[in-house]
């Protein structure tokens, strides 16, 4: 099994070995970040394994490989030196690793290391991307067969995550280390026995220290959400693919049910801008399943093999099943949606309501149905207004532009506002999509963004005295419907919670 890997990045000892206390027990070795240190504390590396009482990782990260040192190699090999040249016979005293890269190579530091129990992972950093040639990238590695090899890529799409899960489950067994840099790399991280790698990385984020590079996650993030030590080759994958899903709450609600029910599955982040990116990386990741975020609902229904009658019906897609022939399609916002509404309202029907949908999105096209379905009368308002129309007219709605021309409109479909638009979440186009509309106070308004909690609509209606939700109930109906569709169980009671 992988082992989890604490990157220390606080700038003393004692504030690393403090950061080690808080993750002791999450945490299987550690590595200590020299190149973030204060000058003056590398007179205090030599005694460092011994106190931190974990198998300790020595780097010395040059700035050209994403680290922090630019004092030239002489200096660094002299850093080197006083921490492995004068090890102890007693190797648990000693570092257990060292980090060289490919270029670095000294005769007597090596044979330090080799004398002392210290073995080399020899490592090439990419910090700018992904190397056209993987092979040839590998073997400039030229790994001695005590040491490990680590190669460390930055994917800058979905797709370069694809080529790299593939190309990594291609090589010959062994011990080594392949990890996918940034946001579009952390499935790497977090499928680390997937792919043959021995140490995922981590960084103490969560104790207010920076990430040692980019896409780190928190060791309690690793084990709590994505329960990181039990996965296997074995493992179901599901995963959510769009814009923005790094922080969706979906990860947390999914992989805590599977845990509930023991079953032997995770759920990811699969950050992608395209279908054809996002689907090279199920294909790649071997998951079995996934949630489509924005803005990838529509766009994908020409890939489906299978649309359900609910994909047809609305003309979108926001889960995937694999099925033997390619991926089933299936809808599940409308049902999400329609159970929060109802609760929202208090009502078993939308019969005599009038009501403004802010958007023409994948979101939007499921609400519009529901609300169709449920008799209310509406006007779908959107900053492009032919696709406002082309929503509009498919319900008999009135339509309009996403400004202040709409107001009457609004003013006379305002029993109900429902934002389905992207305006206001987090991460996303930030502002009040309606900041031109009065609120009298005797609106309800649903916000179908849940993050952040309140947004800048729904804190403005709130003051007006407006009732007001924002889309976690939503988020959670339409979740436990897609576990269904994966698994065939209902999700936990805590679900819901």
């Amino acid at each position: 099994m992988p082992l989890v890997c604490l990157s220390l990045t606080a700038k003393t000892i004692e504030e690393d070995l403090a950061t080690i206390e808080r993750y002791r027990g999450k945490i299987d070795l550690v590595e200590l970040r020299v190149d973030l240190l204060n000058p003056t504390e590398a007179f205090a590396l030599r005694d460092f394994p011994s106190v931190a009482g974990l198998p300790c990782i020595l780097t010395v990260r040059r700035k050209c490989d994403g680290g922090c040192f630019v004092d030239g190699e002489g200096q660094r090999l002299v850093m080197l030196a006083k921490a492995l040249a004068y090890a102890r016979p007693d190797t648990s005293a000693n570092y257990a690793y060292v980090d060289l890269e490919s270029d670095f190579r000294v005769p007597a530091v090596e044979e330090a290391c080799h004398t002392f129990g210290t073995r080399i992972i020899r490592s090439m950093h990419n910090v700018a991307g992904m190397p056209a040639d993987l092979d040839k990238a590998w073997a400039q590695l030229a790994c001695e067969p005590h040491e490990i090899p680590k190669l460390a890529v930055t994917p800058k799409s979905a797709a370069d995550l694809a080529r790299l899960f593939t190309w990594a489950r291609g090589l010959p067994p062994g011990e080594r280390i392949v990890i996918g840099m940034g946001e579009y790399g952390i499935p790497s991280r977090i499928l680390a026995e997937r792919i043959g790698t021995c140490i995922s990385y981590t960084s103490a984020m969560h104790s207010g220290l920076p990430a040692a590079a980019p896409g780190h996650l928190d060791p309690s993030i690793l084990e709590d959400n994505y329960r990181f030590r039990e996965l296997n080759r074995h493992t179901e994958v599901y995963g959510i693919g769009g814009s923005n899903v790094l922080a969706s709450r979906m990860p947390q609600l999914h992989n805590t049910a599977f845990k509930a029910l023991g079953r032997d599955a995770v759920f990811l982040p699969i950050p992608a801008n395209d279908v054809s990116s996002f689907l090279a990386a199920l294909e790649a990741t071997e998951a079995c399943g996934a949630v489509v975020a924005v803005p990838l609902k529509i766009a994908i229904l020409k890939s489906l093999s299978r649309r359900s009658p609910e994909v047809e019906d609305i003309g979108a897609c926001n889960t995937l099943v694999r099925e033997d022939g390619g991926w089933a399609g299936y809808n599940t916002d409308a049902e999400g949606f329609e159970r929060a509404l109802l609760e929202f309202l208090g009502r078993s029907d939308l019969q005599g309501l009038r009501a403004t949908l802010v958007g023409a999105g994948g979101v939007a096209l499921a609400a519009a149905r529901v609300l169709a379905a449920f008799g209310a009368s509406a006007v779908v308002i959107n900053r492009t207004v032919a696709k406002a129309r082309a929503l509009a007219e498919r319900h008999g709605f009135a339509f309009g532009p996403c400004t202040e021309h709409s107001t009457e409109l609004v003013a006379d479909h305002s029993d109900i506002i429902i934002q389905a638009s992207r305006v206001g979440m987090e991460g996303e186009t930030e502002g009040d999509p309606l900041d031109w509309y009065d609120f009298t106070g005797r609106e309800a308004v649903f916000d179908l963004i849940y993050r952040p909690e309140r947004t800048i609509l729904l804190e403005r209606a709130q003051r007006a005295g407006c009732k007001t939700t924002n889309g976690w109930k939503m988020l959670r109906y339409q979740s436990a419907a897609q576990f269904k569709l994966w698994t065939g169980a209902q999700p936990p009671v805590s679900f819901f919670a």
